[in-house]
């Protein structure tokens, strides 16, 4: 239920969905796993060679993005983002809806 809140708090729709909450109180942290359903395939265009179509996954690629802070509680998104080869054998990483321009959440990347 919890999850389902979440969801929709983030306006995740499928195939995305939280995977799970993890809290830890002395850090003040909340991190919240996304994920994609088994078997989804992913809309992506190549505006240099015009390919465009759905594509299966290919392999997935961890990513972290900071998100405004829970009440007082810092708030990560992590989400195993997937990754789709093209016709021409180019492998593309699919950004996730929350992670396009001016979505208010940042790329973090551990030092």
């Amino acid at each position: 239920m919890i999850k389902k809140l979440f969801d929709a708090a983030l306006s995740i729709h499928e195939p995305w969905y939280v995977k799970d909450l993890d809290f830890d109180e002395e850090k003040k942290q909340l991190n919240i796993h996304i994920d994609f359903k088994r078997g989804s395939k992913f809309y992506y265009k190549d505006d240099t060679s015009g390919q465009e179509g759905y594509y299966s996954v290919y392999d997935t690629a961890e990513k972290r993005w900071r998100h405004l802070n829970f009440f007082e509680h810092e708030c990560y998104l992590c989400c195993r983002t997937p990754r789709i080869k093209l016709p021409d054998g180019k492998v593309r990483l699919i950004s996730p809806p929350w992670s396009g321009v001016n979505s208010g959440f940042t790329l973090y990347s551990k030092p």
